[in-house]
């Protein structure tokens, strides 16, 4: 039997299909952002905090620990008395209760406790150090690249995105920003000051390095993946790596350069060169390209 869509019902699908994809990333970057917020609220006056234990039932604070899983708080101990008193806790469970009704707990990384369900332990991120630094690098015939993405804290938040000669590249700038937000990481705060320094002219092949160091210096990528890996391509506003005319030819040139692991768009990979003895990895999209730069690399 044969189905027939018409376009209206094909793209009123599409639609609903893109509406709950942003629906989910906007439900997890919530999470996130709210459990950032608590750890910068505890931290205050718990610095050693590195995780919590949450009552999803009654959305609220139940334990707070170290690394070494030693207990700094739990409930109800509090009071005027303790440094994590009854006002900042209230805080706290304001957060809680704004987000927990949102569902995707699991999504978000939030693990059912060894207390069992309603309780959830949930990990505090990592203090932001004073200033984060990454690398990305950028090979083909028309410019030898490297990319420096340098991430310090703040009272506003800013991006800059310039060349060698310190030209701004603004359409650069706009669509890397827009393809890192779509593809589900939230924006990173801060001053964010990006620079590419090498030979050559920057072109759109240069979007997806571009990405990957901010993403590292955000701490979303091991910093350390991306020292002898190549990053070729464009990236669409949806976050999706686009093949570019520099794609094959910066394959080649790259393993002449030495680098045996370069990552491009899916659709170029069955005809880019082979590497000897390393390999050349196709992803759709930018979140493919973060997967596939945390698994482990040796040549």
């Amino acid at each position: 039997m044969t189905y027939r869509t018409d376009l209206v019902t094909a793209a009123l699908s599409r639609a609903t299909a893109r509406s709950a994809r942003a629906a989910e990333v906007a439900r997890t970057t919530f999470l996130s952002d709210t459990i950032a917020y608590a750890a910068r609220l505890i931290r205050d006056v718990l610095p050693a905090a590195a995780a919590v234990t949450v009552d999803t039932d009654e959305k609220e604070l139940h334990e707070v620990r170290d690394a070494d899983g030693n207990t700094l708080w739990h409930a109800p101990v509090s009071g005027p008395g303790h440094k994590f008193n009854d006002s900042l806790v209230a805080d706290v469970d304001d957060l809680l209760r704004e987000a927990i009704p949102f569902g995707g707990l699991a999504a978000a990384g939030w693990k059912t406790s060894a207390k069992g369900f309603p309780y959830r332990d949930v990990q505090l991120p990592e203090p932001p150090p004073a200033t984060r630094h990454a690398r990305a690098y950028v090979r083909h015939e028309d410019a030898v690249l490297d990319v420096h993405a340098d991430l310090a804290p703040a009272d506003q938040s800013s991006f800059t995105l310039q060349d060698r000669f310190g030209k701004d590249l603004r359409e650069t700038r706009d669509r890397v920003r827009a393809a890192i937000s779509n593809a589900g990481y939230a924006w990173p705060d801060g001053e964010l000051i990006v620079r590419l320094h090498g030979a050559g002219e920057p072109s759109s092949v240069a979007d997806l390095a571009i990405a990957c160091a901010i993403l590292a210096a955000a701490g979303h990528i091991d910093r350390a993946a991306l020292k002898r890996t190549v990053l070729l391509g464009e990236l669409g506003l949806d976050g999706q790596v686009r093949v570019t005319d520099q794609t094959r030819a910066g394959v080649r040139f790259s393993d002449l350069c030495g680098y045996k692991r370069v990552i491009v768009a899916s659709t170029a990979v069955t005809t880019c060169p082979l590497i000897p003895g390393g390999t050349v990895h196709g992803v759709l999209d930018l979140r493919q390209a973060v997967d596939r730069l945390a698994l482990p690399f040796t040549d």
